[in-house]
């Protein structure tokens, strides 16, 4: 039985948490510098259950994140 994220955590490459969202199904990320960053989907336990990886660009038209 697959566990439902209720959190997501966007850390850049030095570890640093960044930004902490709970409606993670729209992540409005356009204050970040451009780098590249991962993000991790905590359960209410905040286990990891899973990461992405993502780049932001000055070039992107926008800087949200949909699922």
């Amino acid at each position: 039985m697959r566990t439902n994220p209720i959190r997501a955590e966007v850390f850049n490459l030095e570890g640093e948490k960044v930004y902490i969202c709970k409606d993670f199904n729209h992540m409005d990320l356009s204050k970040l510098i451009d780098d590249v960053y991962m993000i991790c989907y905590l359960d209410s336990r905040k286990n990891i259950l899973w990461t992405e990886r993502f780049v932001k660009a000055s070039e992107m038209e926008y800087a949200y994140i949909t699922r």
